[in-house]
């Protein structure tokens, strides 16, 4: 899958976890997992430097529909989005479903409609 990243104007990491998990849920997507890299890699006795935080969220009616089609699409799910912390500020960046190769048409067009609930998602958190 191919991400898609965009810089966003909040400059606290908190806060931008917090827009974050209230925009998924403002999607009808629950976060099933965050996933603290610099927590992660710090009680393994690396130091990050910096904050990054992957979400795996999941819209449980769009997840059965796809099941349904095709159970072993389940290795795409649940979604990801993350906040990541570089030199130039935040980011946000997701893995794009609609760049899922497949040749079922039904699987497309759930794909397709995923990603355009992510991109509204990082739109809104780069305002």
């Amino acid at each position: 899958m191919k991400a898609v990243e965009r810089k966003i104007k909040i400059n606290d990491f908190e806060s931008a976890k917090s827009k974050l998990k209230d925009l998924v849920s403002s999607h009808n997507f629950a976060v099933l997992a965050e996933h603290d890299f610099g927590a992660i890699l710090k009680s393994k006795g690396k130091n990050l430097g910096q904050n990054a935080i992957v979400f795996d969220i999941c819209n449980a009616l769009k997840a059965h529909e796809i099941l349904t089609i095709s159970p072993i699409e389940g290795i795409n799910l649940p979604c990801k989005i993350g906040i990541f912390e570089e030199s130039n500020g935040y980011h946000v960046a997701y893995l794009d479903p609609k760049t899922i190769e497949t040749n079922d048409e039904r699987l497309k067009s759930i794909f397709k409609e995923i990603s355009e609930i992510l991109e509204d998602i990082t739109l809104k958190l780069s305002e």
